[in-house]
């Protein structure tokens, strides 16, 4: 299939989308719908949320076609739905033909073939900007083999999961908070830098703690800002090191990530902020840095198995 005929029937089925879904201008200046295989309507973005190093969004596109383009950023699909989709070279030869749920397709900044989309499809698309994907191969204290090239039909059960929990947090609109976001967008990074298979994946059996010294002043830091939306790189040039280092030696000297050692200890503040019986659970809520009671009520449940309002107040 030529260009001409690709940019044909997008023109067409752009029209058609637009008439069925009045809500299609809600996003319609991403970045993102210049690769989309169809014509596309964004039902979710991270734009509007303070993420640094990466755009998230899922998108609802319908059967129709798209002629080869180019990207500046380095993208990641993930297929949640039943598809069939072709990735055409410029001779019109199909590159692909995906179909399955959980299929990832790896588009590294530059040219991006033509496809086509026969049936409706609904794709998650997470792109890493270009600065913050060789930040993370900056970090890596081994040299890089060859940059991932463009694959379709691709099965990674540790991408496809991070990418649905990146999908969870965007649907709680943050709730989790950037420190959460931060740590699963550097794991994403760092297993695409790893799809061509040039690096083994560290262990966390070879890597160091991080001494005392740097450990207590780390803890210091999150203790003192429990309240407070604190980010990887914040924490990380708190400890001298590079994020992916801090992350594995964090992890090393507590057992813990730096996201799960927050909120153990915002759940015990909430939990001595509930001894006074007349204290308002809104208020401990944003004095522990938990969202909203909402939030509050579901990490108690998730970790206690209770709720801030069974819990016991006055042991």
């Amino acid at each position: 299939m030529n260009s001409e005929l690709l940019e044909a029937d997008t023109s067409a089925a752009s029209g058609k989308i637009s008439e069925s879904h009045p809500d299609v201008s809600l996003y319609s200046d991403s970045p993102l719908l210049a690769i989309a295989p169809g014509p596309t309507r964004v039902v979710l973005s991270s734009a509007s949320l303070p993420w640094k190093g990466f755009l998230l969004e899922k998108h609802l596109s319908s059967p129709g076609a798209r002629s080869s383009t180019s990207t500046d950023r380095h993208i990641i699909t993930l297929l949640c739905s039943s598809a069939r989709i072709d990735y055409r070279t410029e001779r019109g030869g199909a590159l692909a033909d995906l179909n399955r749920p959980g299929t990832l397709t790896v588009m590294p900044a530059g040219p991006v073939p033509g496809v086509r989309l026969h049936t409706s499809a609904e794709l998650i698309y997470c792109a890493l900007d270009e600065s913050f994907t060789r930040g993370v191969a900056d970090e890596m204290d081994r040299a890089l083999g060859p940059i991932p090239v463009f694959r379709s039909g691709l099965r990674d059960n540790s991408m496809e999961r991070i990418l649905r929990l990146l999908l969870e947090e965007l649907e709680a609109e943050g709730t989790l908070g950037r420190l959460y976001v931060d740590s699963l967008a550097h794991a994403l990074a760092t297993r695409y830098l790893l799809l061509e298979g040039a690096l083994d994946v560290w262990s966390e059996s070879r890597a160091s703690a991080l001494p005392p010294r740097i450990l207590k002043r780390v803890r210091e830091k999150i203790e003192a800002n429990l309240h407070a939306n604190l980010s990887l790189d914040s924490l990380a040039q708190e400890s001298g090191y590079s994020r992916a280092h801090f992350l594995r030696m964090f992890s090393t000297a507590t057992g813990l990530t730096p996201h799960q050692y927050m909120y153990e200890l915002r759940l015990r503040q909430a939990q001595e902020c509930l001894r006074p019986k007349d204290t308002s659970l809104i208020d401990i809520a944003a004095q522990c840095g938990l969202s909203n009671q909402s939030h509050m009520k579901s990490v108690f449940r998730r970790r206690l198995e209770t709720t801030p309002a069974e819990h016991p107040r006055n042991l």
